[in-house]
């Protein structure tokens, strides 16, 4: 059994003692019929079309696919923190039954690190070179009222750092002074410093070596734990998905794909372009030549007609090429945008 399947098989395990009652369980988020525009001077590019998925409490869920998916556009949208020249044409983002969307923008402030915060990709971009990691931490603080006298700060402060594998001295320096994973633990450390319900980890791994995805991996799972918290992590490597997540939904042309209970999604994927994704990951155990998938994302400048994955993909038909298939539940737990289910119950 190869790393990615048995991190795929522990993932289910956690997955399925996690569901024990959780018919009564309402999910933390909800995203509705989600719609993300880019206004150009040709027209509007369409990163997000109609996203629809839940995110349950305690759940990790991952969300993968090529560059030009929606992946970060989304991780923005959750937050309302697209900016001009994007807009969020329509849809509903329910965090606890209350829709962030229709929010005041001083509203939206409090619950954003609150209630549900982000681990950004490129820590030395979310971070402030001249700022000493206490005093950022300390502004995220001040910024929702959170007081503490100089002793006090100074022990959660440190107490923090601890929480993410950092020393506490870590509070006095800068951020250029930190290696790359020890930035991104700082960025953790911030993102939780208010104990959100909704963590949102963008790509929080790229541009660290496999040593140092696997350690911040690990220190955001066992954060996780130790909130209670609901994660949303998103990338484009399902190999290391399937070591991290409960649930996989893959992106494609601003649309989810498919979405599974990880272990189903590698056991048997159902739609084509997620078939293609598993075949291409290499193999430890066999030297084969790497596979990948023919052809180009489209444009979402104008989107084609029908399924969006269709002149790519090896069982395309007729009504491919008109009809856009719904995302719907074809078996148990799992969702697909296909018409080769179309005839499943």
């Amino acid at each position: 059994m190869t790393d990615v399947e048995a991190g795929a098989a522990q993932m289910q395990t956690e997955l399925a003692s996690s569901r024990d009652g959780e018919s009564d369980v309402k999910p933390i988020l909800e995203v509705r019929d989600l719609h993300v525009h880019y206004e150009t001077t040709r027209g509007p590019v369409q990163a997000v079309r109609g996203l629809n998925f839940k995110l349950m409490p305690n759940e990790i869920l991952g969300l993968a696919g090529e560059s030009g998916s929606g992946k970060s556009t989304l991780a923005m949208a959750l937050l309302r923190m697209i900016k001009d020249p994007g807009k969020i044409v329509k849809g509903e983002i329910r965090l606890d039954g209350r829709d962030l969307l229709s929010l005041s923008e001083s509203e939206m402030r409090q619950v954003r690190l609150a209630e549900i915060a982000m681990v950004a990709q490129g820590a030395m971009n979310s971070l402030n070179p001249v700022m000493r990691i206490e005093d950022q931490i300390k502004d995220a603080w001040a910024d929702h009222g959170v007081r503490y006298s100089r002793r006090e700060a100074d022990e959660q402060i440190a107490n923090l750092l601890q929480w993410v594998g950092l020393r506490p001295e870590v509070a006095r320096v800068f951020p250029h002074e930190l290696s790359g994973g020890m930035k991104q633990r700082v960025v953790i450390a911030i993102a939780i410093s208010l104990r959100p319900r909704v963590i949102i980890a963008d790509e929080p791994t790229s541009a660290l070596d496999v040593v140092v995805q696997r350690q911040i991996i690990s220190t955001l799972r066992r954060v996780q734990d130790d909130l209670q918290a609901a994660v949303i992590l998103i990338g484009h490597d399902i190999g290391l998905m399937a070591q991290s997540v409960q649930k996989l939904g893959i992106m494609y042309a601003g649309k989810v794909a498919e979405m599974s209970p990880i272990y189903e999604m590698f056991e048997d994927p159902m739609h084509p372009y997620t078939q293609l994704l598993i075949d291409s990951l290499p193999s430890p155990d066999q030297k084969t030549p790497l596979k990948g998938i023919p052809g180009i994302t489209p444009s979402l400048l104008n989107p084609p007609s029908g399924c969006g994955f269709k002149d790519r993909c090896p069982f395309a038909m007729e009504v491919c090429d008109t009809v856009i298939p719904p995302l719907e539940e074809k078996r148990p737990s799992r969702m697909v945008s296909c018409h080769l289910f179309s005839e499943e119950t």
